[in-house]
């Protein structure tokens, strides 16, 4: 027996000339090839080749069994093999260690202990046996870094060497070893099932297959046939399109130099008159990520209307690819996604990171709403009412302008009275007490990870998310690698604490994938390794600028010059398999479309080098750079314009009668006269925004603060007779700081304002005094008012408001007054078409003055209403009663809001005034 190479010209003929030749090696057995086994590079590429063995037969046979020599090798039955060390079990291991040794700080600890695994696994595959003691290794760094007694040599040699011994001392061999032992084993005569073995390559042998894989091959060879079919070195393809790709990326031979590029491409013009790459290979720059979706999206539009249906798309930007197939799914084109998603993109994983970054600040309100708005939450409860709850919570949380804490949030709740319905207020403390039961598990002492995992699952069960996360595809996945990890590290007793968990939680959930496998098309999404070889008409290769489309990273430990010593993979391997790659898609694949984004956020990106050098190279020998423009989204691409309903210039909406509120505020009046569309969109559809809870004090908030310390005083001192200056001074001082002493201690830059406010004390003190000597004297402060109007056709408004203070003179009446903490010449400029003063009159209904108080001037001052008050009071009633009047009997609401009115609008993206004509 003995081993059979073939080398065969990669191409579009490659695997029908591989079945071929597993048809001619069994001939005789024909058309039973079931006692044959077929090892193949990667399971889609047996697909292939079943494919093309049944087209090169030419009738039904007995196919062959198929498996990645790996896949075969793990699941063979062999005995006597020690069981190899879990990867999780591996990491803990590791990061037990570097704790130990205190050289790293914690946060660190995971990253560092997965890439120490790493490189023992690369040393592992390559059979590479470290040296006995870390000094041998510090003077074989030394003689690769060309360095002497180097600090950083000695601890890069003794954090290597440290771990290593670690892991040599669990007694346990790790993954690459037990497979090397497994593939030693099965090349026993004794060991071999009794059929021939046909192996299929996407690369040349020393590429694709370890040291330990092709000496399986030989040995497994010396008893049973063996045919290894792989693709032909580019060194002896004499195709013209090879010719072009060892010119474009010569592989050098020792240390003698290529040609220079404008040689290499002379000789090929001379060569080749035409060029190979002709109407094979375009290169589209675009200008950001939303243009190379649309690029790639036309494309595979325009290749199919030709008649194209196998398509790749190369995922190297995968944020770019999931547009395009977001476009593609638009206009009902499906594409099967073999690139997958991390398990940490998906909702189901948000589910968990909101639990346990709520479990980790305290329940700050925006994590918890995060939480109980997830879809798996509390599927004991009606969706309905769940919904409810949590939208009661939140209002009562904004409104409260409470932060953190679930004690908080259930006084919020109660202090909201009537505006939430009992129900609701019901469900929402339940689901606070189910929270608080669930961060009871989770808060607990450190522990392994196996009883974090425990308790990360009783405390979904407490939130009623376990059976609809299980339900769901993604967190199915989710959870069953949560049980096999809880599995694997039942033995471990390393205790973690809270942080330390949820890191190793976060890199599991990161190196995890979920593939949606309930999509079956011929275009299909895939990362650039699995093209090789594979039967496609066309391909668009998605993101190929010098970020993304590189070679892979080396890792921490060791630099090039090391590696090379040590028998290591090197960056010049990385990019001689990204160059091998490429190679094989263009061989294979006749149209291949290349996108880049040759501009993003006005900044420039470079186009991968290897698609550069051939660029420039075809320029140079044939006049082409193969640049070309993008195609544009089709019509039929996109949903028939013609047949939608013609869409108004401007947003005109009007309310049904059921729907005009039967109250309105004064600042709602306001709204009102300022821009008809806010007010529809604000008291019509009731799309207010929610309150905010702020984070830091805002202008707003000092306001309410400033109210509120002069509320206390003046109730407390209705007049400052009887107090001097020092004395008014000193009780009003006492105030402020009680007012602002709740908001400092939540937040210190509140000392600012309260020094800001402090600061203008004694002017508004001087100011009060001239109010005082004028006659007038407090009365009361924070006074809800409200009036009911009658309308034409018989209903009513209330029209209603507060007023900040009310002042009373005797004889003279009353005043109105509204505290600004604004200048007193910004208010001046307002009071032409000042509404509230006017309001304010219409509701009180004795005013004889209303004004505005400017308390951030040096000097305080006050500026009046100038009109008649009677006579502007019910002018504002007039003009509301008019324009409900109007509301009622259809009349429309336009958007005719002016610039500093639009400015501050939450609803300047409905009404679309800046985007359309007036009508």
């Amino acid at each position: 027996m003995a081993v059979t190479a073939h080398a065969l010209t990669p191409g579009c003929g490659y695997l029908d000339a591989a079945a071929g030749i597993l048809l001619a090696s069994a001939a005789a057995e024909l058309p039973d090839l079931s006692r044959h086994l077929v090892l193949v590079s990667s399971l889609p590429l047996a697909a292939e080749l079943r494919t093309a063995l049944a087209r090169a037969a030419g009738r039904p046979l007995l196919l062959p069994q198929f498996n990645t020599l790996r896949r075969w090798a793990l699941a063979a039955n062999l005995p006597d093999l020690p069981t190899p060390m879990p990867e999780s079990e591996r990491l803990v291991l590791l990061h037990s260690a570097l704790a130990a040794r205190g050289w790293f700080d914690e946060s660190a600890l995971w990253g560092i202990a997965a890439e120490l695994a790493s490189l023992s696994d690369e040393l592992s595959a390559a059979a590479v046996r470290l040296p006995d003691d870390a000094d041998e290794l510090t003077l074989q760094l030394e003689r690769a870094y060309v360095l002497r007694a180097s600090e950083p040599l000695n601890f890069e040699a003794r954090v290597v060497h440290e771990m290593w011994r670690a892991l040599a001392a669990a007694g346990r061999p790790d993954a690459p070893s037990a497979y090397r032992l497994r593939l030693a084993q099965l090349a026993q005569p004794a060991e071999q099932p009794a059929h021939p073995l046909f192996v299929l390559l996407d690369g040349p042998a020393e590429e694709r297959l370890t040291p330990a894989e092709l000496e399986f091959i030989e040995r497994y060879g010396q008893t049973q046939p063996v045919l290894v079919c792989a693709p032909q070195p580019r060194a002896s393809a004499d195709t013209p399109l090879a010719a072009v790709l060892a010119a474009a990326w010569p592989e050098q031979a020792g240390t003698e130099p290529s040609a220079p590029l404008m040689t290499r491409a002379a000789e090929l013009a001379a060569a080749l008159p035409e060029s190979p790459l002709a109407g094979r290979l375009q290169l589209v720059p675009v200008s950001g990520r939303e243009a190379e979706a649309e690029a790639a999206a036309a494309q595979v539009f325009a290749w199919l209307a030709e008649g194209i249906r196998r398509i790749a798309l190369v995922a190297e930007d995968r944020l770019s690819a999931r547009r395009v197939r977001a476009l593609l799914e638009r206009a009902g084109v499906l594409a099967a996604d073999e690139t997958g998603w991390k398990l940490s993109t998906t909702r189901a994983a948000a589910t968990l990171d909101a639990l346990l970054e709520t479990v980790a600040g305290s329940a700050y309100h925006l994590d918890l709403l995060d939480l109980f708005k997830s879809p798996h939450l509390f599927a004991d409860l009606p969706s309905s009412a769940r919904a409810a709850a949590v939208l009661a919570l939140e209002q009562a949380i904004r409104r409260a302008g409470v932060k953190s804490g679930v004690p908080a949030f259930r006084r919020a709740l109660a202090e909201q009275g009537e505006r939430i319905d009992a129900a609701s207020q019901a469900t929402a403390s339940l689901m606070l007490d189910r929270l608080e039961v669930a961060q009871r598990i989770l808060g607990g002492k450190p522990a392994p990870l196996a009883k974090w995992i425990a308790r990360l699952q009783r405390g979904l069960d407490a939130l009623g998310a376990a059976e609809q996360l299980q339900a769901d595809a993604a967190g199915g996945e989710m959870l069953e690698l949560l049980l096999q990890r809880q599995g694997e590290l039942a033995e471990s007793t390393a205790s973690f604490s809270f942080a330390a968990w949820r890191d190793w939680l976060n890199r599991e959930l990161e190196g995890g994938a979920f593939r949606d496998r309930g999509i079956a098309s011929s275009i299909v999404m895939l990362p650039r390794h699995d093209v090789r070889l594979r039967r496609f008409e066309a391909a668009i290769v998605i993101g190929a600028d010098a970020e993304q489309l590189t070679p892979a990273s080396g890792g921490t430990f060791f630099n090039q010059a090391v590696r090379r010593d040590l028998g290591l993979p090197t960056r010049e391997d990385a990019e001689r398999a990204l160059r091998r790659d490429l190679e094989l898609l263009l061989c294979t694949v006749p149209r291949v479309l290349v996108t880049w984004q040759h501009q993003q956020a006005g900044e420039a990106r470079l186009l991968a080098p290897e698609f550069d050098l051939l660029s420039t190279l075809h320029q140079l020998a044939w006049g082409d750079d193969l640049m070309r423009s993008p195609l544009l989204m089709t019509r039929e691409a996109a949903p028939a314009v013609d047949s939608m309903p013609a869409l108004p210039q401007q947003a005109v909406p009007s309310a049904p009668q059921a729907l005009v509120p039967a109250r309105i505020s004064v600042s709602g009046l306001s709204s009102l006269v300022a821009c008809p569309y806010q007010f529809f969109a604000r008291h019509v559809l009731r799309l207010n925004e929610l309150d905010e809870v702020a984070e830091e004090l805002e202008k707003s908030d000092y306001g309410q603060l400033v109210h509120r310390s002069l509320e206390r005083f003046h109730a407390a001192h209705p007049s400052l007779t009887g107090l001097d200056d020092a004395a008014a001074l000193a009780a009003l001082n006492a105030t402020v700081e009680s007012v602002f002493a709740e908001a400092e201690a939540d937040n210190w830059l509140a000392l600012g304002w309260r020094l800001r406010w402090q600061a203008r004390l004694p002017a508004y003190l001087a100011w009060q005094r001239e109010r005082e000597a004028a006659g007038w004297r407090w009365l009361a402060a924070e006074v809800k008012v409200a009036k009911s109007l009658p309308l034409p056709d018989g209903a009513a408004v209330e029209l209603y408001g507060r007023i900040d203070r009310i002042d009373q003179a005797g004889p003279a009446g009353f005043s109105l007054l509204d505290y600004k903490t604004r200048k007193l010449s910004d208010l001046k400029k307002q009071m032409a078409d000042d509404i509230q003063l006017p309001a304010y009159a219409l509701l009180h209904g004795e005013a004889a003055e209303a004004a505005y108080v400017a308390l951030d001037d040096e000097k305080v001052g006050a500026v009046a209403c100038a009109d008649d008050l009677v006579e502007a009071g019910a002018a504002q009633g007039e003009r509301l009663t008019a324009a409900f009047a109007a509301l009622r009997a259809g009349a429309g609401m336009p958007a005719h809001g002016v610039d500093s009115v639009c400015r501050w609008c939450e609803a300047s993206g409905l009404c679309r005034r800046d985007h359309v004509q007036p009508g």
